[in-house]
């Protein structure tokens, strides 16, 4: 007997397999396998015609993608895992039931995981050695399902919480001395987020309201002039029955702001200034984050595509960056883009 999971999402519902309860009807066992082969499936299939790579396959909901100086790690939500990829192959290095790993960012020298599931964030070594775990903020509030994080330039960390049926959204502020205070609330389900390069703007993804907000940073965990960014409107290549569903957010060097379309086909590109630059249309029915190479030549998205069997297959995916390579096959630029 196999259990579908479902975790509710943007008016729909986000498939997810081997959540905490399915993780324990029938399937540890598989984890504790891939724990000691220590890799999944990867390869370098490449598409000819549109520069597309699968990096990855034979994964559930992948997530928080993220580069520690060349080394992309990134965090299977369907088996609660954080993995690395060395020398073309997916080594998973840590694993926890229930917690429903997210999101994912570096701190210093550790690293932090979101736990959706179990409402904590957790603190590792990068080469997996559990260090803390926090389920709190500084006044005692729970945090409720974290989701992504980002580091800033004073060595804290925003990340944000979804939220529930009755919490709403918001996003919190780990500051150097690893305390977390809220610093925003009222959003419809706070999900990716990203600092701006000069350090003076945070973006985040507010999912359910199908919009991309952005704050001035006036200090180190202080935000003011809380404002719409981008919106749906922005995106002309989506069909009047298509939905734009933001979810994973990052910047670039040069202030360009990449969105990761849980609905919406693939990927958006905007200026600094709201303005669209590109789009890049994938395989996979969701694409949940992505990760500017530190070349900044590649993107490497999540795709992840929803089974006639109710579960969920994930890969992970490597684009040539849509506003450096303009005319590749599955890459759109706007007429007017700069």
């Amino acid at each position: 007997m196999m259990l579908n999971c479902f975790t509710q999402y943007s008016g729909g519902y986000k498939q997810i397999l081997l959540t905490n309860a399915c993780f324990r009807f029938g399937h540890k066992i598989a984890i504790l396998l891939l724990l000691l082969l220590a890799s999944v499936h990867a390869f370098a299939q490449v598409d000819e015609t549109t520069g597309i790579k699968e990096i990855a396959d034979g994964l559930r909901f992948p997530e928080g993608t993220v580069f520690v100086a060349k080394a992309l790690y990134f965090v299977d939500y369907g088996k609660s895992q954080v993995l690395r990829i060395d020398q073309g192959r997916v080594h998973v290095i840590w694993q926890h039931d229930g917690c429903g790993a997210n999101g994912l960012v570096q701190s210093a020298n550790t690293l932090l995981i979101a736990c959706y599931d179990d409402n904590s964030i957790v603190e590792i070594s990068t080469d997996g050695r559990a260090i803390s775990s926090i389920n709190a903020d500084v006044d005692g509030e729970p945090l409720i399902h974290p989701n992504d994080l980002t580091g800033d330039h004073h060595g804290g960390v925003y990340f944000t919480a979804s939220g529930s049926a009755d919490t709403p959204g918001k996003v919190y502020y780990r500051d150097d001395a690893h305390r977390i205070r809220e610093v925003a609330t009222g959003l419809s389900y706070a999900n990716g987020v990203a600092v701006s390069p000069d350090g003076r703007t945070l973006y985040v993804a507010e999912s359910d309201a199908a919009r991309i907000l952005a704050f001035t940073i006036s200090a180190p965990g202080s935000l003011e002039n809380r404002r719409v960014f981008a919106t749906q409107a922005a995106l002309g290549n989506l069909s009047p029955t298509e939905r734009f569903t933001p979810d994973g957010v990052r910047t670039d060097a040069q202030g360009n702001v990449f969105i990761a379309e849980y609905n919406g086909g693939g990927i958006a590109v905007f200026d600094s200034d709201g303005q669209l630059r590109a789009t890049a249309r994938l395989p996979g029915a969701h694409h949940s984050n992505l990760a500017i190479s530190p070349d900044g030549k590649s993107i490497f998205v999540t795709a992840v595509e929803n089974e006639a069997n109710g579960e969920s297959h994930g890969k992970l995916l490597q684009i040539p960056n849509p506003i450096v390579h303009q005319h590749v096959g599955a890459v759109r630029v706007p007429s007017t883009a700069r």
